[in-house]
């Protein structure tokens, strides 16, 4: 099932089934980005972006702590608790969430997290809790993403940070020219890193490709919508990073998916 018409609910059952079945296949990536050097980049990346409110909590004697959000098979999970956070990770997936809990005791035995298996719109956690929220290829997904924005703020405790990190991914649906330099820098390149048992299967993107036409964001040029969304939801600063991409992704993923690069949006509340 597929297309515009679908209700909220059934394209959420829809959503949640698909990234269920794939948990193993993107787990598999997770652990192949656990093992080397692009573990290393994206911690660097968010201990920047935290910078500010592990200084504080620290000044205050207390541990931060920090909400994964559609935490998948926990790869931020997994760095947030080797940064010192005390982590809640949350995702639709039960299967993700399994797959999350089996990465984090393989990476980090003695790490403190506790997992989650709910509705992002909707998350069984009090007001002004986390001092930061963090998400990774996430907030396309959403059915409702001005909702989501605004519950995830909901969790955040004033001065508290949201950092997601996200790209216009299925925007070539929706753009030619997007699709053109998609196709022409793919047949150019080969994506490296990522072992094919961690890849969709053919049949899998294109049914991604199917749930993407009912997502509201596909067709939607981001970041500024997020920044105009924060703002409008009352954060006391947001801002883009639009050159994330250049300092997260190896040379070999920049060639890759050079025609929808991953942005960086950060909110204070």
């Amino acid at each position: 099932m597929a297309g515009k018409d679908m209700t909220s609910e059934v394209l959420a059952q829809e959503l949640n089934a698909y990234w269920s079945r794939r948990a193993q296949s993107y787990s598999n990536g997770v652990v192949g980005e656990l093992s080397d050097q692009r573990k290393d980049t994206w911690k660097a990346a968010l201990a920047q972006a935290a910078e500010d409110v592990l200084r504080e909590a620290r000044a205050e004697g207390r541990r931060p702590r920090a909400c994964d959000l559609g935490c998948g098979p926990g790869f931020f999970s997994v760095l947030l608790a080797e940064m010192g956070f005390a982590v809640d990770a949350v995702d639709a997936s039960e299967t993700m969430i399994a797959r999350a809990q089996d990465n984090l005791l393989h990476a980090l035995p003695d790490g403190v997290v506790t997992f989650h298996v709910c509705d992002l719109l909707s998350l069984p956690l009090a007001n002004d809790m986390f001092d930061l929220c963090v998400s990774r290829n996430v907030t396309w997904l959403m059915r409702h993403p001005r909702e989501a924005y605004a519950e995830w703020l909901r969790v955040l405790k004033p001065g508290g940070k949201l950092v997601a990190y996200d790209a216009n991914w299925y925007r070539y649906l929706v753009d030619e020219e997007v699709a053109a330099k998609r196709t022409a820098d793919q047949k150019a390149h080969v994506l490296e890193g990522w072992d094919e048992d961690a890849q969709a299967t053919s049949d899998e993107e294109k049914r991604c490709e199917e749930l993407a036409r009912s997502l509201p964001l596909t067709a939607v040029l981001r970041p500024s919508w997020d920044l105009e969304t924060l703002a409008d939801l009352g954060v006391a600063q947001c801002r883009a990073d639009e050159d994330a991409w250049k300092r997260v992704w190896s040379e070999n993923e920049q060639l890759y998916y050079g025609a929808t690069p991953m942005f960086m949006v950060e909110a204070v509340k």
